[in-house]
């Protein structure tokens, strides 16, 4: 393996899956701003964050967490007079990100015009600006490569100051924060250690990481972060453990401290979920082995809750429901 990538990466083991956690997130609104600035010139930090319209997409939109009043300032003076659409998320009373997008005609033409020490970087991060396979929804095999940014030679980017400042702050300061972009025309080879914009996060970013097709070797995302990143592996305790019935009741243990109580009296066989007449997930509490559960004396998952699960999935958990019916009736 290459010299610039690391030949290891954290393991955290946990012995059981984490419970979903929909409540801290729940209540929020969107906020249209009205700037009356208009674009004069154009920072290296505001070219940083218009490349996405100008050479993508014209639909391209920003998300720039917010909470910093520092960051927030910088992204009101610098950065959104460049937009027509200029929306705040505010949770619980306090701006969390501000949404930018459709590019002004006038900062369209100052981005063709003006040349920051970023533009380099950009040019290297978008080596084409074809999108159409990043969206067209076919299966990848992902392989994760961690970069060791001190094997990196540095790249000094000019007056781009400013921007390494609100990106670290912005992203990778934050308790959990993890910024991603996507790189176009990447791919991983010994080559990719010279690229600008590698080398240019490497510079403020602790941590970094590959994402690549495993079969075309092309790299899809590049993702930073100011914590090492980890690889979570599940103890066998944690994995979900086989449906059971309890009288008239199956209970599916879907992961994530869910199951389902599925009422099987007055069921016919099924050929999907959706044909389910009687269901209702419930919680499994903190410590409980799933074998004590009882949905009489559970906590329901509140209605406005869903849960999404992959075919393969769902289907052996009909054939389960259709074998448990065929029982039932053959005791019957």
């Amino acid at each position: 393996m290459y010299e610039w990538i690391k030949g290891y990466s954290r393991v955290e083991y946990s012995e059981q899956a984490e419970r979903l956690d929909f409540g801290k997130r729940s209540s929020f609104r969107m906020e249209k701003m009205e700037l009356e600035s208009s674009p004069s010139g154009m920072t290296a930090a505001a070219q940083y964050f218009t490349a996405g319209n100008a050479w993508l997409s014209e639909v391209y939109r920003i998300g720039i967490p917010a909470q910093d009043e520092r960051i927030r300032q910088l992204i009101l003076t610098e950065i959104a007079p460049h937009f027509a659409d200029v929306k705040q998320c505010i949770r619980e009373g306090s701006v969390e990100t501000i949404y930018l997008q459709e590019l002004k005609p006038e900062s369209r033409q100052l981005f063709g015009d003006t040349q920051t020490g970023i533009l380099p970087v950009l040019e290297d991060l978008y080596r084409h600006h074809d999108m159409s396979d990043r969206i067209s929804g076919g299966k990848r095999t992902i392989i994760n490569y961690m970069v060791n940014p001190d094997a990196l030679e540095p790249y000094e980017a000019p007056d781009t100051e400013t921007l390494q400042n609100l990106l670290k702050i912005a992203y990778s300061d934050l308790p959990d924060g993890e910024y991603n972009v996507m790189p176009l025309g990447w791919f991983f080879d010994e080559n990719l250690r010279h690229s600008a914009a590698l080398r240019f996060f490497a510079g403020f970013v602790p941590h970094l990481m590959l994402r690549v097709d495993e079969d075309t070797g092309e790299v899809i995302l590049l993702q930073m972060s100011g914590k090492e990143f980890a690889r979570k592996v599940l103890l066998n305790s944690a994995r979900p453990q086989p449906p059971r019935r309890k009288d008239s009741h199956l209970y599916v243990d879907m992961g994530h401290r869910v199951v389902y109580a599925i009422d099987l009296s007055g069921q016919y066989p099924v050929s999907n979920w959706q044909e389910l007449t009687e269901k209702q997930a419930y919680w499994l509490k903190e410590g409980m082995n799933f074998n004590d559960f009882n949905h009489e004396t559970a906590e329901p998952v509140p209605a406005n809750i869903g849960f999404f699960y992959d075919q393969d999935s769902i289907q052996s958990i009909v054939d389960r429901i259709n074998q448990e019916l065929e029982d039932i009736r053959e005791q019957n």
